[in-house]
């Protein structure tokens, strides 16, 4: 087996990671502690190293902890626990995994701590204000359109903590915010932010700040961008200050021997990865987290674990390791689990090397991320979705329709559009109250998605009026049909509130290329043929002249 760099690991790994001691005295110091314990807490080395718990927190919970440190020095067992900190980054929820680590002899030498930040868990229920207290940086809302730039339309307050702008200033004005961007990093940035906007793809960055007082600091950016129907781009993200990892030097001294206890009780999966992609190593950390045991998966190549989608990539981005032999880190991916469902992963990888200079392998550790991607679909699905009925809202629609007029012309094929508006929808709300009003619209939702076929679409373009996109119809003819159909299944009684009520609709019809050539022109025909029918006596479905 090759040699693993369990000093670096323990230094470099994501996770909190801490080793408790004991003095002759019985008291417990924190003996040493890594980067990621720094750069979560806001203290530094010195603050911590040495320290007691008694030093270092209030006296209840120091008590609580030298409780629990004192009770798995005795029993030799593992231990769990949860407790808050108040540090300087901030009001911090830790889940902490205590492992005794034994010396030659088996008598408990230390205790090593691995914690988890719940914090972000915590909180995720609450809006963006109470989320922007949270986080470690500050929260962002911004938006760019062709004629007007940059605008910050949300600034967590941290932003004032973290490069000396006030929030009410970068509202007024982005360039007070976005001026402090490096120089040498501004027009990467910020042009690499608007390319992946107009994509509508996710962002995150890293680049140099410059604070107020002259301080440089290294930031993280992610974000995710959606595009308004007027062709605005809106990114909403966050940006975590990361010079401490930026500046970090790994000064460690502790046994190769208790650094590998170390790496194999790490939460994170850590790798060693032959040029030829042969997995030669693998933590503990592999079978907990993907449910493979270790000796089934070392000698096995990485082939047999990614997704073929994301193979690829992930193979390029171990080439540019090699090519460049730097560090690096960030690239997320799909593993599969022993019970074939697919994981999400981020990985670091660097380069090991032999004394002569020639590379051995790579050295990997990955996280499991696959809550952060769904909490980011989940994201991206309510910036595109109207959050009463479920249905596309205004931005998403018209996209799709931008993307049917370019298939439908490249096919020769025809394209329907259904302007649908309610009749007497408001005195239903002003009698039996906006709960019932939101019933009707909801189950007015239901029909007309049951109404259509799987590769139509319908929107909610707000209040009661709602939108249909209807794929490669025969003509006009089909078109009056489905939305005829689609008056009567509206009709049809409901009842609300313990009352039996009737809601009609008023539907315009127009077609690609018969009335208009462009989305914005079919819409306004539909509308149009919309009031035709109102006027007509309502209930009924007319078509664009």
């Amino acid at each position: 087996m090759p040699t693993v760099p369990y000093q670096a690991c323990f230094e470099q790994s994501q996770d909190v990671l801490f080793l408790i001691a004991r003095r002759a005295d019985g008291a417990f110091f924190y003996r040493e502690v890594n980067a990621a314990l720094l750069r979560d807490t806001g203290l530094s080395r010195e603050q911590i190293v040495g320290k007691t718990p008694r030093e270092l927190l209030p006296a209840e919970q120091a008590e609580h902890l030298e409780t629990v440190y004192a009770g798995c020095f005795a029993s030799g067992e593992p231990a769990l626990v949860e407790s808050i900190f108040d540090v300087p980054s901030g009001n911090r929820s830790w889940h902490i995994q205590l492992s005794p680590l034994r010396d030659e002899t088996g008598v408990v030498a230390v205790l090593l701590g691995a914690a988890r930040d719940i914090t972000w868990s915590r909180d995720l229920a609450q809006q963006l204000h109470t989320v922007s207290r949270q986080l470690p940086g500050f929260v962002f809302q911004l938006q760019w359109s062709e004629p007007k730039g940059w605008r910050f339309l949300f600034v967590g307050e941290r932003v004032e903590e973290m490069f000396g702008v006030n929030q009410d200033d970068a509202l007024a004005d982005a360039e007070t915010l976005l001026g402090r961007i490096h120089p040498r990093d501004r027009r990467r940035v910020l042009a690499d932010s608007i390319e992946r906007g107009k994509r509508l793809d996710p962002w995150r960055a890293e680049f140099r700040m410059c604070h107020r007082d002259g301080r440089e600091l290294w930031v993280e950016a992610n974000d995710l961008p959606q595009r308004v129907d007027d062709g605005t781009i809106i990114w909403t993200g966050y940006v975590n200050d990361i010079s401490r990892r930026k500046a970090l030097e790994t000064e460690v001294r502790v046994s190769e021997t208790r650094y590998r206890q170390l790496v194999e009780n790490a939460n994170d999966i850590i790798f060693t990865l032959t040029p030829q992609g042969v997995l030669s190593y693998v933590s503990p950390s592999w079978s907990a987290t993907l449910g493979h045991p270790t000796e089934a998966v070392v000698g096995s190549s990485v082939r047999d674990y990614v997704h073929p989608s994301d193979l690829p990539r992930c193979l390029a981005f171990l080439e540019q390791v090699l090519k460049t032999g730097k560090s690096n880190g960030g690239i997320e991916y799909r593993v599969r689990h022993q019970d074939g469902t697919w994981r999400w992963h981020t990985s670091t990888s660097a380069l090991l090397r032999s004394a002569s200079g020639e590379v051995t392998a790579f050295l990997g550790i990955a996280r499991d991320i696959t809550e952060r991607r769904a909490m980011e679909d989940r994201i991206r699905h309510l910036a595109q979705h109207d959050a009463l009925t479920g249905l596309a809202n205004r931005a998403l629609f018209f996209e799709h329709i931008e993307h049917s007029l370019r298939l439908a012309a490249r096919h020769g094929e025809k394209v329907a559009l259904l302007f649908i508006d309610l009749d007497e929808f408001k005195p239903i709300n002003d009698r039996l109250g906006h709960a019932a009003g939101d019933e009707v619209l909801q189950t007015t939702a239901r029909r007309l998605v049951e109404g259509l076929r799987d590769s139509d679409l319908v929107g909610r373009l707000g209040g009661d009026e709602f939108i249909a996109l209807l794929h490669a119809p025969a003509g006009a003819e089909e078109a009056l049909w489905v939305a005829g159909s689609l008056c009567r299944s509206l009709a049809e009684p409901l009842t609300v509130e313990g009352q039996t009520v009737a809601v009609t609709a008023s539907i315009g019809v127009a077609l690609y290329p018969d009335h208009a050539s462009v989305s914005a022109a079919m819409v306004r025909s539909a509308d149009r043929a919309m009031y035709c029918a109102k006027a007509a006596g309502r209930n009924r479905a007319a078509l664009a002249e």
